[in-house]
Order: C-alpha cells, then structure tokens, then sequence
C-alpha cells in the first residue's frame, strides 16, 4: 500500500487532501462559513471562500496552485457558472488546470457550489 498523508479537513471523517507519493486529491471542499448558524454567504463568496480553502489544503500537503492540474466544481444553479468562471480566473488565467463544472444539488442547505482538486507536490 502506498504510503499516505492525510491533511485535516473540514469534517472529523473526511480528510482535506491526501497525499501519496507526489500526487495530492482533496475532499470535497465548501465555503466553512455555511456550517455556521447565519443566512448562507453569496454564491460569489462561497466560490472564493471554498477555492481559498481548497488551495490551503493542497498547500498542506505539499502542492500549490500552479500544480493544481483538474478542478472539479458542483454548482446549485447554472445562473452562476459565469460568476464561478470569472472567480477561477482569478486564480488560474487561462489556461488553467482541467476542469469540470456541473450543475447538482447539495445534501446540506446552504451549499451553493463544493469543489475538488487533484495536483502534485511541488
């Protein structure tokens, strides 16, 4: 078996990231500010909020964000794809890792977009 890192994440049984050898994949990621007692923040925030947490956790394990290589996103509403573009150019001009987006819904209230990475150790 390979020999793995795992990097503390958002819930007691999901892990930020793993790592094995140089390849890191992370959780599902979301903005932290949704498991609090508050109005859910703005889709805009959520996407900032989640893909600061999600480069953080590569960074955990050894990464950063020019060895992202896929990003995989999962938004509630197609209404914001557009807004989820301009913020991942924000941090990946094009072009930037693969990526997938995909318009679901989300088991907790709240959720407006969640997101996983695949990178490499630096």
């Amino acid at each position: 078996m390979a020999d793995l890192t795992h990097i503390t994440g958002q819930a007691p049984h999901l892990p930020g990231a793993v790592r094995a050898g140089d390849l890191i994949v992370t959780s599902g990621i979301v903005d932290p500010a949704i498991f609090q007692d508050v109005p859910p923040p703005s889709f805009r925030d959520q996407a900032q909020a989640a893909l600061a947490q999600l480069l953080s956790f590569v960074t955990e394990a050894g990464g950063s964000a020019d060895s992202v290589l896929r990003v995989e996103a999962y938004i509630g509403r197609a209404e914001d794809h557009n807004e989820w573009n301009e913020v991942y150019t924000a941090v990946w001009p094009v072009p930037g890792p693969t990526r997938t987006t995909v318009v679901t819904s989300f088991a907790i209230p709240g959720i407006k977009i969640e997101m996983q990475a695949i990178a490499v150790r630096s």
